[in-house]
């Protein structure tokens, strides 16, 4: 980050100020006119002022007094969102919020991550180097490290401009920066190649090691490096044990394991039924 030009980015900051919502909210473009004040707030998911007899112009107490926290996250999001900068850097702003205001929080940053980079820090306290750390370990660093615009480059809406495999890893080094006493990986490898699934998996995997990690995956050639593998089947346990012992028994585990592999090598192949 210390790189970057400063005029080319925005953070945003969650604190508010004694004064009205609109004054809030322009202190990113203080020449803002109304209607670009509304629009913000819009896009931030304030659609809460509508119901407010004063509007835009409430009169808000020191740090949004009176507000919820929910509402005082929606209003410095409009505050970041009215910034032209290309870079938008966002402290947690979902930090706080209950469910369904973090779902509206995230939802509104959906529209601005077509169009600028919006980075998401998972943690308060993170230091260059501690990121530098997580994408390492997400094996990331040396890939971003040669953008041309570094950490700056605009990925796409979901992503849509970088690979499968390259989304996956940004998320998992968000997950490891955030540093959760328990971390649970859904489905880490969906959609991606056989061979880049694979090797994603053992990698995330190496990451985790040392840490208590629920991989939920229809994907068995990597669980040989977990400690416990537990099958399901119409939401019961039917199997559990680890990836070698179950191989050597009768069972649905060592079916689905026979299945993936004659894929695998493709139906030209024979396979083995218990």
């Amino acid at each position: 980050m210390d790189a970057l030009d400063l005029a080319r980015w925005q953070f945003g900051i969650t604190h508010l100020l004694a004064g009205t919502i609109a004054d809030n909210v322009r202190l990113a473009d203080p020449a803002a006119a109304a209607g670009e004040v509304r629009r913000a707030l819009r896009a931030a998911g304030a659609d809460f002022i509508d119901g407010l007899e004063q509007g835009v112009e409430t009169v808000l107490g020191e740090q949004g007094a009176g507000l919820s926290a929910g509402q005082r996250q929606r209003i410095a999001l409009a505050r970041t969102l009215l910034a032209t900068a290309p870079l938008l850097v966002l402290d947690e702003p979902t930090s706080g919020l209950d469910a369904t205001s973090e779902r509206a929080v995230v939802e509104a940053l959906g529209a601005e991550i077509a169009t600028r980079t919006v980075v998401l820090l998972a943690r308060r306290t993170a230091t260059p180097e501690e990121l530098d750390a997580a994408l390492a370990t997400a094996r990331l660093l040396t890939w971003v490290r040669e953008l041309p615009d570094g950490l700056a480059t605009c990925v796409g809406e979901h992503g849509s401009r970088i690979s499968g495999g390259q989304r996956q890893r940004i998320a998992l080094s968000r997950a490891l920066l955030a540093d959760p006493p328990v971390l649970l990986l859904d489905e880490p490898a969906e959609h991606l190649d056989t061979a880049t699934a694979d090797t994603l998996t053992a990698d995330l995997l190496a990451a985790t090691a040392g840490r208590t990690t629920l991989l939920v995956t229809h994907r068995l050639a990597m669980l040989g490096a977990v400690d416990e593998v537990v099958v399901l089947d119409g939401g019961r346990v039917v199997q559990r044990g680890t990836h070698g012992d179950m191989l050597t028994v009768p069972g649905p585990y060592r079916r689905m394991w026979d299945l993936e592999r004659w894929a695998d090598r493709g139906p030209g192949s024979a396979h083995r039924a218990d």
